[in-house]
């Protein structure tokens, strides 16, 4: 007898190597993905880092009338949306208002109502640790 095709125990044989190999590559994209996010989170903590300093240089030096500068005891603090809104930081996410906000990429929650402080210091920038803030931000904003 001439019988053309696949037995069973061949299709099931195929099926198990096939979903081996999607196992192995579902767990690799993962991976990826999770390396992505914490290279773009360390890039928006410099990001940040550098914007808060170019706010303070500005604030401090420049009087720049378009943004709004609150020295306490020569200590500025704003919030990283405002960062945003003034131009000194990319938003990377849109609200519903088409508004530039600020998501962070490990977890995507909106950060911009999150609040850095920056000082002058023995001749230097300070900036808030900015990784602790994120940690414990945003709180909830619906209280």
């Amino acid at each position: 007898m001439n019988n053309k095709g696949f037995t069973l125990v061949e299709l099931i044989a195929t099926i198990v190597v096939l979903a081996l190999v999607m196992g192995l590559a579902s767990y690799s994209i993962v991976g990826i993905i999770k390396r992505s996010k914490e290279k773009n989170y360390e890039l928006l903590v410099t990001n940040i880092k550098d914007a808060a300093e170019t706010y303070y240089q500005e604030c401090r030096y420049a009087k720049n009338s378009a943004i709004s500068c609150y020295p306490n005891d020569n200590t500025y603090t704003i919030t990283l949306g405002n960062l945003v809104e003034y131009g000194y930081l990319k938003g990377n996410s849109k609200d519903s208002d088409d508004k530039y906000t600020l998501v962070n990429p490990l977890d995507d929650v909106d950060i911009s109502e999150c609040i850095i402080q920056i000082r002058y210091n023995n001749g230097k920038i300070n900036v808030s640790d900015v990784d602790h803030v994120l940690d414990s931000c945003p709180m909830d904003y619906n209280k």
